[in-house]
């Protein structure tokens, strides 16, 4: 059986349960700026929100569209969809309100902690993300799971996305390894496990 050293995990919806913690943080956002004048639930807004940001989020792996652009456009367009005027201004501070919580969540992936505490003492482990970098150390803080890693490495830190393999060439070096002794876990095929 072949012996790997380094292990690269993904965090968002890998270990980190942001669908879960970012749901709840736009819920309270949702009824913090009135949003129920527009929308006929929170479920009516959410829906029209992801289903346009799993797109965006596409766009952005393939480094087509910013992340200002992407932060922009999936919390306006929902705005859009049903007539709200000045839909972009509303948009920016739904995600100023959002951006100060969605660091906060502890909700972590079931198992997760379970899963590290396997790991850890086999292999030194990295965080390989395409999450924002103002958001992701925070993240592995309020889940309590920092200390399990030696180093993070984020796609905005380097200018360049999974899955373009430059990203895992550069976590490669960093980690002072080779491809043949490290492994790579996401929660998505295309853009965790294609590009590495």
């Amino acid at each position: 059986m072949k012996q790997y050293d380094v292990l690269f995990i993904d965090l968002d919806n890998t270990l980190y349960d942001f669908s879960a913690n970012s749901l709840e943080v736009y819920q309270t956002v949702y009824a913090l700026l009135g949003y129920e004048r527009w929308f006929d639930c929170f479920e009516h807004y959410f829906a029209l929100y992801e289903e346009y940001n799993v797109r965006l989020w596409e766009r952005y792996a393939q480094g087509t569209i910013t992340k200002d652009y992407l932060n922009a456009e999936r919390y306006a367009h929902p705005l859009r969809v049903v007539g709200v005027p000045d839909a972009e201004a509303l948009a920016a501070r739904f995600w100023d309100e959002a951006r100060q919580r969605l660091p906060l969540g502890k909700r972590l992936m079931p198992h997760a902690r379970e899963v590290l505490d396997y790991l850890r003492p086999k292999y030194r482990l990295y965080i390989l993300s395409n999450g924002f970098t103002e958001l992701q150390s925070s993240k592995l803080q309020s889940g309590g799971i920092a200390h399990y890693f030696d180093g993070m490495i984020l796609s905005e830190d380097i200018g360049v996305n999974k899955p373009h393999p430059e990203i895992f060439e550069y976590a490669l070096r960093l980690a002072g390894t080779t491809a043949d002794k490290a492994l790579m876990i996401g929660d998505n095929l295309d853009v965790d496990v294609e590009g590495a």
